[in-house]
């Protein structure tokens, strides 16, 4: 405990793993942003999600913004270390230079000269891992999601010193070198089927030539209130946001593998307070990505909800929709007929009116099912909140110890 021992290459390249993590941080808070997001919020549906998913996407890009300002300040911390070191161990070098050359004029022997060591050190390699090629992909992002690097990796692990324990298992305890590209993981979501723009196109062509008749029987279009008005709006954005939630937090599990293969790597070669000291705080940060990791496959589980409730609805109202139409289309056909028709539609005209209220009503029902699982989302970003104050804390007690 009370050794020092330090190597200048191991400081060198622990620099240059955290200013990679700084790059990887801000590319992920963009990424967020741009892809975690709705665009048109017109919609009745959309107008209830839009305002949770701008606080949750706002939240996770405080977040990332927070932890790519501490890897820059920790990056800065490790190369001041290193040149504080060389200073202070080549003043002492010099002090007993000068004084074995003082002392070789009474007979004792000068020390060894020579410049103050190189702090370049060698050139980080490339990570060790990236996402799978496969990565991104639609059935993979579903049903093969534990076949990817990080999920194999992270199997089993529930925080911070597992992960470490896992990192040095693996033969991760050598060199510094970064275990995994974190930005490979922030692929574009793909767009998949879109049965709410299927919904909206189909209906208007079938009810478009007959919901004047609902509209003379019930006093209010069909299509407006119940297609129109509430699936208003870029659904496809729902099923990308999934996907890009999914795609940062196993971004947020890179970083987390990154932090503890430092933890991992640099025991034996940084020794002393100050390496002790580094690798609790990136044993600290590890925790704070996994736990953004957690948040974000929580949101993305979350809006995953919204997305089936909505293929589910469009499922159900399409049904009732074409049960609706072949009222109305019967109900105008008797009333297209003179005197005998009128007769017949005066003795089922009640009935069927009542059997189209009670579909509208079914699709309200429905429709009621997509609000709900929007409205959960806003816990998921309960736990955003949560795991963002982590980081928060992170960042605080950082900077409160670099600058005691």
């Amino acid at each position: 405990m009370n050794d020092i021992v330090i190597k200048y290459d191991t400081l060198a390249l622990t620099q240059q793993v955290l200013e990679r993590q700084h790059g990887h941080a801000q590319q992920m808070a963009s990424y967020i942003r741009a892809q975690g997001d709705i665009g048109d919020a017109t919609g009745l549906l959309l107008q209830v999600f839009d305002p949770l998913s701008r606080a949750a996407v706002q939240t996770a890009g405080y977040a990332m913004d927070a932890l790519a300002s501490l890897e820059q300040a920790a990056a800065a911390a490790v190369g001041e270390t290193a040149v504080d070191f060389r200073n202070q161990d080549g003043s002492v070098s010099d002090f007993f230079t000068t004084l074995g050359g003082e002392l070789g004029a009474c007979g004792g022997a000068a020390g060894p000269t020579g410049p103050y060591p190189d702090l370049r050190g060698p050139t980080l390699p490339a990570a060790g891992e990236s996402a799978g090629g496969d990565h991104g992909d639609v059935n993979s992002f579903i049903w093969e999601k534990g076949a990817d690097t990080v999920g194999a990796v992270g199997d089993g692990v529930s925080d911070a010193r597992q992960l470490i324990e896992r990192v040095g298992d693996l033969g991760n305890g050598g060199p510094v070198r970064e275990q995994v590209d974190a930005t490979s993981f922030l692929v574009a979501p793909s767009n998949p089927e879109n049965p709410v723009q299927d919904l909206r196109w189909s209906a208007g062509a079938i009810l478009g030539s007959i919901d004047w008749v609902a509209e003379q029987f019930l006093g209010y279009s069909i299509l407006d209130r119940c297609i129109y008005h509430p699936f208003a709006g870029d659904w496809e954005a729902i099923f990308r946001a999934s996907e890009a939630w999914s795609h940062c937090g196993d971004a947020c599990f890179a970083l987390a593998r990154n932090h503890a293969g430092l933890v991992a790597s640099t025991a034996q070669t940084w020794e002393g307070l100050s390496g002790h000291s580094f690798r609790a705080t990136m044993t600290s940060v590890s925790g704070g990505a996994l736990g953004m990791q957690y948040a974000m496959g929580y949101a993305s589980d979350l809006v995953k909800n919204i997305s089936t409730a909505c293929k589910l609805a469009a499922t159900g109202i399409g049904m009732a929709l074409n049960f609706i139409v072949n009222k109305l289309l019967k109900m105008a056909a008797q009333a297209a007929t003179p005197v005998l028709g009128w007769a017949v539609g005066a003795v089922t005209l009640y009935s069927d009116i009542e059997a189209i209220v009670k579909k509208v009503k079914l699709i309200y029902t429905i429709i009621e099912t997509i609000a709900t699982a929007i409205e959960g989302f806003a816990e998921g970003k309960m736990a955003l909140m949560d795991k963002y104050e982590v980081i928060a804390d992170v960042v605080s007690g950082f900077g409160q110890s670099a600058t005691a």
